[in-house]
């Protein structure tokens, strides 16, 4: 019976990604709310057949405690207030004009509960994440899924904008036109979308072995795979690097860039070959001068290859640099949250709020609906306890990666793959929204997830061993 179940929660689990991504990520009211629907079945039918997670415990009833205690607290930002308790001070502009209202601490209430759709998804995909897949063997299986997955995507996007520059996946373009955007709207959620997408695929590639001698039997060598298998999953990786650039999006790029140096940097420090299990102790003992020059080619090849696609990207950045209005309008953004620096002023109430403080020297066309920047946007939205979610979440991400390098030797490309898409997310989410757009956010904690449980897969062999 609970086999059964699994295999239905899982049809659920990928019915909703069907739906997030034929949606352009999920940014329509009806795609976050059948999405959400079937990604929450999904977990309960999962929990109702295997229970909680013990590997990852800490990780599940962390990441639970922390969406709950947000959910909570976008709700009370949305309920009336009782009387004689002042909420935003655009309910008391309301009865300067003779009108009677109740108080909130959101000036939009509405948009408030709204935004509970968008926060709610990734974090019930992390978790049914967590439930469905624990093994090696299923977590190895849903990794091969979603770098082929993400591979496919990219090679279609990129088809469909050379082939059809003006249409977006079923739909006609609006936006961003000679950019790559599909599946989503957005050039930049696209950029970190394949940046997550690439970073998986290059942690797959681990024992690939490239002879550059001439004559040489294999071009490419790793355990259980034949050349033409290599071959495809290099070529995997090439398509997706090619996604990223043709995005045109500077901080999608850069911040690719860097998770990408990162990874190289991370996979010599703690390479699965170099015979140390204590993970970063002792990892510098096992570094040869061989695995260093090997990653200073690759690094050296990375700039090369990403310099030589990415050229208009980066004539973008050398001529409007970073003068495209967000930091003309930042004062009145910071202004904005010390105002509400407290208790906040509720998620999805930056639209209400921005007008009052925009400048108008910043220029007054434009329609600006979130911060392009995660966390002034978060802090604008919750006050003070985002800076504690946000830090508890890291906080419980950097535990299980320190955790995995010291005990998964073999698997440590995996967990240096979760460090660096966080790593990557952290950047971008500086300079832009992706990490609120649905799509993408669950596309990262579903990879997130998977390579958590692989951190912590050791313990739970070594347990059902004892």
């Amino acid at each position: 019976m609970a086999k059964w179940l699994r295999l239905i929660a899982i049809w659920f689990f990928v019915t909703a990604l069907c739906v997030v991504y034929l949606s352009h990520g999920a940014v329509y009211p009806e795609a976050i709310s059948i999405s959400t629907l079937l990604m929450s079945i999904s977990l309960m039918l999962g929990y109702f057949a295997l229970g909680a997670p013990q590997a990852t415990r800490n990780i599940f009833i962390g990441i639970l405690c922390i969406w709950l205690f947000v959910v909570a607290w976008t709700i009370m930002q949305a309920m009336p207030l009782p009387a004689g308790m002042t909420g935003d001070a655009a309910w008391r502009v309301l009865q300067d004009i003779g009108m009677t209202s109740p108080e909130f601490i959101s000036p939009a209430p509405a948009d408030t509960l709204a935004a509970l759709g968008p926060i709610s998804l990734p974090a019930i995909t992390l978790l049914t994440v967590l439930i469905l897949f624990r093994r090696d063997t299923e977590i190895e299986r849903a990794l091969r899924v979603f770098c082929l997955a993400g591979g496919l995507m990219a090679a279609v996007a990129i088809i469909q904008f050379i082939a059809f520059p003006q249409a977006l996946m079923l739909t006609e373009k609006q936006y961003y036109f000679g950019s790559l955007t599909a599946p989503f709207v957005n050039r930049n959620t696209a950029a970190t979308f394949y940046g997550v997408t690439l970073i998986a695929i290059i942690s797959q590639l681990r024992g690939v072995r490239v002879r550059i001698i001439p004559g040489s039997d294999l071009f490419y060598r790793r355990d259980g795979w034949t050349p033409l298998e290599a071959g495809g999953w290099l070529l995997l990786t090439l398509i997706t690097l090619a996604a990223v650039v043709l995005t045109q999006s500077r901080g999608g790029v850069l911040a690719t860039a860097v998770a990408v140096m990162c990874q190289i940097a991370f996979g010599v420090l703690f390479s699965s070959d170099s015979g140390q299990p204590n993970g970063m102790s002792k990892a510098w003992k096992g570094v040869s001068l061989g695995q260093l020059l090997r990653a200073a080619a690759l690094a050296v090849l990375a700039i090369l290859v990403v310099s030589f696609l990415a050229g208009r990207a980066m004539l973008r950045a050398q001529v409007q640099g970073l003068d495209d209005g967000r930091l003309c309008v930042m004062p009145g953004i910071l202004a904005a949250i010390r105002d509400h620096l407290m208790i906040g002023a509720g998620a999805g109430s930056f639209p209400a709020i921005f007008p009052a403080y925009r400048d108008a020297a910043c220029g007054l066309t434009g329609y600006w609906p979130m911060a392009h920047n995660f966390y002034l946007d978060g802090l604008l939205a919750m006050g003070l306890p985002f800076i504690a979610t946000t830090g508890a979440f890291i906080a419980l991400t950097a535990t299980a990666v320190g955790a995995g390098l010291r005990r998964r030797r073999k698997k440590r490309s995996i967990v240096v793959a979760a460090a660096c898409v966080t790593i990557l997310v952290l950047i971008h989410s500086a300079t832009d929204f992706s990490i609120q757009i649905p799509g993408f956010s669950t596309w990262w904690v579903l990879f997130l997830g998977l390579c958590l449980t692989v951190a912590y897969g050791r313990r739970t062999m070594v347990r059902i061993k004892n």
